[in-house]
């Protein structure tokens, strides 16, 4: 069996062009890696074309705008891939289905990945058909922070996590190796430990979003708190991880907090609908005088 070492000259498809589908694609081309975006929606393809043109510029927009196509033809998105990388909605039956299609379609040698925060990879690895070539990764922002964790399953390569060692270096991010399976990465899961505190809190009524995001502010220097956070990631995904971790351990301290559920179903799902914790896209806790306790 032949493992390709990663090859900045082959094609990468992205599989799912949503919020973080485009920041993935934005973060392969604008360094000139052939890139075919595919989603199933022309309307989201147009968002994400908008998008990541208005994050380039002089050079880099340049490389943009020769390597980055968008397409909602499946096939040609794969056709000659080195890999095809999933960007879909955190839902174990989606991305199932989603990679046992890619999986019949895709060459051979080409390795499939998940862009997935706390579902395991053998699952989505034995759905792809090929899972000693598959692995899961967790980005975080490629256009503003380093960080990106890898993780394989129980069939994976090491030629596998070679490969996504390599790529991700390329993509100009900081890899950190999972090593052994386990649900949310290592770093992830300390930050889904605060995410369920600070929840837990709110829920409860024990702390409001803004004092605890100015008490994180001042004590770590961020620019933001755990629930500004949230509202960047998007808090329908951020319900749907909660309900997977609650769905795992069956403890109600992991069950999410009512208002969690009716925030998303008002639409209030943080940045992409300029309103969750905090409204956008002039978010308070970016004013000096509201971390300070002004309004």
């Amino acid at each position: 069996m032949v493992f390709p070492k990663f090859d900045p000259t082959r094609p990468i498809a992205i599989v799912g062009c949503g919020v973080m589908g485009a920041k993935v694609a934005w973060a392969c081309a604008r360094i000139g890696i052939k890139t075919r975006a595919f989603d199933t929606s022309g309307p989201v393809l147009e968002v994400a074309l908008g998008t990541v043109h208005g994050w380039s510029e002089g050079e880099e927009r340049r490389l943009l705008t020769e390597s980055l196509s968008f397409t909602t033809d499946l096939d040609l998105a794969l056709d000659g891939a080195q890999l095809a990388f999933e960007n879909v909605p955190e839902d174990l039956a989606l991305k199932q289905r989603v990679h046992a299609d890619i999986g019949q379609r895709l060459g051979a040698d080409a390795y499939m990945g998940s862009n997935t925060s706390s579902l395991l990879c053998t699952p989505l690895a034995d759905a792809s058909g090929r899972p000693e070539r598959f692995f899961n990764m967790n980005f975080t922002d490629p256009r503003s922070q380093g960080l990106v964790e890898i993780m394989g399953g129980s069939k994976t390569a090491p030629e596998t996590i070679a490969f996504a060692l390599d790529w991700a270096k390329a993509i100009d991010m900081i890899p950190i190796l999972t090593r052994a399976e386990q649900m949310g990465y290592s770093f992830n899961r300390l930050w889904r430990a605060i995410k369920k505190e600070v929840l837990q809190q709110w829920g409860r009524g024990a702390g409001l979003p803004e004092d605890i995001d100015r008490a994180w502010m001042l004590t770590f220097g961020m620019p933001y708190g755990p629930f500004g956070l949230m509202d960047q990631v998007g808090l329908a995904t951020i319900l749907k991880i909660e309900e997977r971790y609650f769905a795992a351990s069956g403890d109600e301290s992991d069950r999410p907090p009512k208002k969690l559920y009716e925030m998303v179903a008002r639409g209030e799902l943080g940045v992409a609908t300029n309103r969750g914790f905090y409204t956008y896209p002039d978010p308070a806790y970016e004013r000096p005088e509201w971390l300070k306790g002004g309004s």
